[in-house]
Formats: structure tokens, sequence, C-alpha cells
């Protein structure tokens, strides 16, 4: 570790000799640090950060330098006492997260080191980040871009995926061809096609043909030290339809399946999007079915770990805080998932949205339904408010493994409304009614925010639990957060004193579990 924070410090003095001879640099800065703050009644105590250490930090900085064709970039990454990766522990590293040098020859881009990259939609292969889920799957290794012609290019890559400041053992090595071909003034092909490949290693092997040997005979298998994965996908583009349609298959390998034990199968999915927009209308309507379609550097990898490729959730992507607080991860072993969406103007200065979404297993089980409609106002200039409604079915036993538990039904209406009182300073409220009889019960949420652009933000708001379920919790609690943020140029600072209560946090279908929390955050972002 020493050696890469003196590799880190070597960098940052060339960069700078080199940015005086030319070239352009660039960067940006992202720093969390949160003060824990025990709280027995929310259940924000009993882990070493509330216990012990108290503190945690983790933080990112990025150089990259650009100068005749090359493009060079470093990622230092540090994580002290942080509780990113285990909701209910803490790590503590240091060193290089992210680096890579990048030259174009003419038609070739050629990349060595880190990349982020996907192909088609990403249910074949995506190696991307979301710092908020505490995920970072870049893949460490050689990727060539090729440019055929202007209708059609070609990459390819081969390397390991990153685990923290390592790397998994198993290799990776992926193909990629896509197209752009119009056809005539109103048609246009964007087709594709995609492989990928992952070899597992000696050790990772050892351990599956372990734990195989300890099943009855008829439940043992040969494991496959290769996996193949390939799609086919497509988007039409006439006049103003588009539809996309994908179809991936991997072949058969070991992976955990619902009986908790490792069976030998392959996978399928099969996606497709259709969508019509003109002035004032859009629709839009989405299929997926997926069935073990387990696609990880190795078996033995569980939860966020490990995990290659990306399977895009057909569920509405909620940001108002009761909204959001039961979202459907994606199921690799098996869903169906439909999803219909509409906007539409029936008149000036009105705005109506509709949405649906169903996910089931395969079994035609419900899993996750969520109806939702709003509908904004233009009033004015000044005045924008919005009423709308959600209701949601939620197999918490499936996404929360919690098994017994009923499924949690809720009807959540809300009203938000932004006021400009002049060029610079608005006024936003929120107020949301959350009723349900499962898991926590039935909530109340509002909040209060004021802006000075370009510079000033404060913010107030309360998660009430206004009718507790005594089953889970019998106390009516209140969950504050008070907000400061400052922006100065391109640095932006920001504080909170906050209550949270346990949940997941989803991105996409992604979900990670954030324990309750009580304590002080703190941010500071800054491009350069």
């Amino acid at each position: 570790m020493k050696r890469a924070l003196l590799l880190l410090l070597l960098t940052i003095i060339s960069f700078r000799n080199l940015a005086q001879q030319g070239g352009q640099l660039s960067g940006n800065l992202q720093l969390n640090s949160y003060f824990f703050m025990k709280d027995s009644i929310i259940g924000a105590n009993g882990t070493p950060l509330y216990e012990h250490f108290l503190s945690s930090d983790e933080s990112w900085l990025n150089l990259n330098y650009s100068i005749m064709g090359f493009t060079a970039g470093i990622r230092a990454d540090f994580f002290h006492n942080s509780n990113l990766f285990n909701p209910l522990s803490s790590y503590s590293d240091q060193g290089l997260g992210f680096w890579f040098i990048n030259k174009e020859v003419k038609n070739l881009k050629i990349t060595a080191g880190n990349f982020y990259d996907q192909f088609g939609s990403g249910i074949v292969f995506r190696s991307y980040e979301d710092r908020g889920l505490g995920v970072d799957y870049a893949v460490m290794g050689l990727k060539l871009e090729y440019k055929i012609n202007d209708h059609w290019k070609i990459k390819g890559f081969t390397g390991r995926q990153k685990n923290q400041f390592l790397t998994y053992k198993p290799i990776m090595k992926g193909l990629n061809l896509e197209g752009d071909v119009p056809i005539g003034e109103n048609i246009r092909l964007i087709p594709g096609v995609a492989y990928m490949n992952r070899t597992i290693d000696q050790e990772n092997m050892n351990s599956i043909v372990s734990t195989i040997n300890t099943y009855a005979l008829e439940q043992r298998f040969c494991p496959m030290y290769n996996v193949y994965v390939m799609s086919a996908y497509n988007t039409l583009n006439f006049k103003n339809l588009s539809w996309y349609a994908e179809y991936a298959y991997k072949t058969h390998e070991a992976i955990y399946t619902a009986s908790s034990k490792l069976e030998d199968k392959s996978g399928n999915v099969a996606y497709t999007s259709l969508s019509y927009s003109k002035k004032g209308f859009g629709i839009t309507a989405q299929y997926k079915r997926t069935e073990n379609f387990v696609l990880r550097t190795s078996p033995n990898e569980a939860l966020l770990n490990g995990v290659m490729n990306y399977l895009p959730s057909l569920t509405r992507q909620n940001t108002l805080r009761l909204l959001s607080r039961y979202n459907a991860a994606a199921q690799y072993l098996g869903e169906q998932a439909y999803e219909g969406d509409v906007i539409f103007t029936p008149k000036k200065g009105i705005t109506v949205t509709l949405n649906y979404s169903k996910v089931d297993d395969l079994k035609n089980t419900n899993l996750f339904q969520e109806i939702y409609g709003d509908v904004e106002f233009s009033v004015s200039k000044k005045f924008k408010p919005q009423i709308g409604f959600q209701t949601v079915n939620y197999n918490q036993e499936v996404y929360q493994n919690e098994p017994g538990v009923p499924v949690v039904k809720t009807i959540t209406p809300f009203v938000e409304a932004t006021y400009k009182i002049n060029k610079k300073k608005s006024l936003r409220a929120e107020l949301q009614y959350l009723s349900s009889d499962q898991d926590y019960g039935s909530w109340a949420f509002g909040l209060v925010e004021f802006n000075i652009a370009p510079k000033f933000s404060f913010s107030v708001s309360d998660m009430y639990n206004i009718k507790p379920n005594p089953e889970k919790n019998p106390n009516k609690l209140n969950y504050y957060n008070f907000f400061f943020g400052f922006t100065q140029n391109a640095t932006r600072f920001s504080i909170s004193y906050l209550k949270q209560v346990e949940g997941y946090n989803c991105t996409g279908g992604v979900c990670r579990y954030e324990p309750a929390f009580s304590g002080v955050k703190m941010g500071i972002t800054s491009t350069f």
C-alpha cells in the first residue's frame, strides 16, 4: 500500500509538470464524512461505528490528463472505518482505486488499466460504478475499440473485475459488434451482437467441487470452468416510434438456486421496449423475462459482489422519500416484469403522468406491483404545484429475505409545490402520507426547502411513524433531517443532522441494505 501511495504522489507531480508543458489537466473530488450518535430506540446502535469508532470517511480523488492523443487518469480511494461495503461493520484501506491510459491510433482506440463499459443494455456485460450503493465493477485489463466505418464499430476486452484494491481471480473476455444503419429517410436500425466468456480460477473451482461433494450422489454434477454468454439486440427507429429488443443466453454452469444449493443451470433473458412520442404525448411499454441468469465472477460471490452484468429494472424510479421506500430488486433466478408509462398534456399548463409496473416470478406469484399517477400544474411562472398518488404491493419475504412476513401493501398520496419568490430565491415543499398495516406501519413525511441561487440551500424534514405496526415497533418515532448546502463555483459543501430508518437504497433494480442511522453527514464535491 505504501508503494501505491508513493506511485500516486509521483503521478500527481508528473501530471503537474506535464500540465505546465501543455495538454489538459482535469479532475474531481468527492468526500463523505459521517459522525455516529447512538440511538437505540431507532436501532442505531450495536455496531463498531456506534460503540467504538464514532466516525467514518470515504473519499475519491480523480485526475485526468490529455495530450497528443494520449489520455491518462488515476483515482485515489480512501476508506476510513467505512460501512459502505458491509453496513454492519467497518472497513479501512486506501490506495489507487482506478487508473488507465489510452491512445487513439486512427480508427483504433487502445485502453490499458481500469475501464467502465457495457455491451448493449448491459445484460451480457456492464462494468460501472455506483458509490451510493458501494459497488465498483471496473475491469482491470486491456480494451480495444475499432471504428470499421461510419456505420459499424467493434470492441473487445480481456481482464479481471476489480475487488476493491485487488482483483477477482477469474478471467473475463468480451466482444461486441454494433452498427448504426439508416434505411431511407424515416427508418434507422441500431443492431448489435455481444459475447462474453468467464473462466474460473483453480482456487474457486476447488471450493465449488468441495461444496458439491457434500451433496447426495444424485445431486452432484461436474462444474464447468468456462461460461459463455451471448446476446443479439436491435433498436428500430421509425419517425416517432422506437422499438428495442434483446435476447441473451448463458451456457450452463454452477449457480446457487432458490434451494440454496449449487445446481448446473443455463440461463436466458428476453427484454423489449416500445415507445412513441410526439408533442404533448408520450407512451412507453416494456417487458422482461429472466431465468437463471446469474452472472458473477464465480458462484462463491454473493449479494453485490462480483456481478458482471446489469439487468434493467422495469419499475419506476421514484425520488420522493415515502414513494421510494419499497423498490423491486432485479431477480436473477427468475422474474417476469411489465411496465407501462404515459405522459400527456391535456391542456397548456397541465401535465399528467401515469405508470403501472408489475413483477411476477416464473410461477406467476406476484412479487411487486405499483400504480402511480400525478398531475403537475403550471399555475404561473412562479408557482408550480404537483399532486399524485401511489399504491404498492411489495413481497417483503422475497426482496428483504424475511420468511413468513405478509406482503406489504401501501397507499401513498402526495403533494409537492415550488414557488419562485424572485430570480434567485425559491421555496419548495413536500407532503406525503404512506398508509400501510405491514412492516413499520403508516408514515407521514413533510419537507420545506429554501434555495438562494446559486449558493445556498436549506431544508428541514421529518419522517414520522404516525401509525406504527406493533409487531415491528410500537413507538411513534420521528426521523428528522436538518440540511444546509453551500456552492462556490464548482465546489459544493453540505452538512446535515438526521435520523434515518432502516431500509433499502435502490438504483435501477440494484439494492443495498442501509441500517438505521443517527448522526451528522458532511459532504464535499468539487471539479477542476
